[in-house]
């Protein structure tokens, strides 16, 4: 015989329902629970119950999906996409790339360095043809370097650093290192991990990249004369119209 709640119209019980005092069911959406305040002795007359409403399953299920959409709408926002161009901000114009050129050197740049303003460190119109001037010009600075130059067949290309050019025993550098040549679309070649030969400085040459015996990019000691070769560590075209240049312009950027 189901139980009837004080106050309700004659005819409703708890088995109409579906419940007992002894459960509820949560399929049904309602609970029941005794009040000791409004009758502590079940044989006491005027025994009353509380009822309480208690979520579904149904319920539950779309509370959590909820919860899922906030936390998708205070997600971070994406990266910035590869299309979207960031202008460099450069000390002084170049005499060897054009703004549409260094807008699109920019995107392909390592993103700490997003951004920053380009320094000209060197170029062979003020300082002159020499490899040991650039070396000068470069002490002093740590950062990563853009190197550009222009060759006698008008011909546009160089490499990034992630450390500044300078005299060294050996290879350094790491492998945010790449070269590039606009033929005329602009190319990069990123490293391809199979050596850490990215750069390296002699008083009489300037090497980066090496593989089988010839270097992606090498410049003479008069920063004259130089040459491009497919090498391993950047798996490059060559990058001038031929193997070996002439060249007539030069310039070394530093973004800090």
């Amino acid at each position: 015989m189901g139980v009837e709640p004080a106050g309700c119209a004659p005819g409703f019980s708890l088995s109409s329902l579906g419940l007992t005092k002894r459960c509820c069911l949560p399929q049904h959406g309602w609970g029941l629970a005794y009040c000791p305040q409004l009758g502590s002795d079940r044989r006491m007359k005027g025994l009353r119950w509380r009822y309480t409403r208690l979520p579904s399953q149904v319920e539950d299920a779309l509370s959590g999906e909820e919860g899922e959409e906030k936390e998708e709408e205070t997600a971070p926002a994406p990266a910035r996409a590869p299309e979207d161009p960031v202008e460099p901000q450069l000390a002084e114009a170049s005499q060897v790339l054009g703004a549409s050129e260094m807008r699109q050197i920019s995107l392909h740049l390592p993103p700490r360095v997003a951004g920053h303003s380009w320094s000209l460190a060197f170029c062979t119109s003020r300082d002159g043809f020499s490899l040991r001037s650039l070396y000068r010009q470069m002490e002093g600075h740590s950062g990563p370097v853009l190197l550009v130059l222009r060759d006698q067949d008008g011909q546009m290309f160089g490499a990034f650093s992630s450390s500044a050019i300078r005299l060294s025993k050996g290879f350094y550098g790491t492998g945010e290192t790449f070269l590039f040549s606009f033929s005329p679309q602009l190319k990069v070649f990123k490293w391809t991990g199979n050596n850490s030969f990215f750069l390296k400085g002699d008083l009489d040459s300037l090497m980066m990249g090496c593989g089988s015996g010839h270097f992606g990019l090498w410049l003479d000691g008069d920063l004259y004369h130089g040459g491009s070769h497919p090498c391993a560590t950047f798996n490059n075209e060559v990058l001038a119209r031929q193997e070996q240049f002439c060249i007539k312009e030069l310039e070394a950027w530093v973004l800090s």
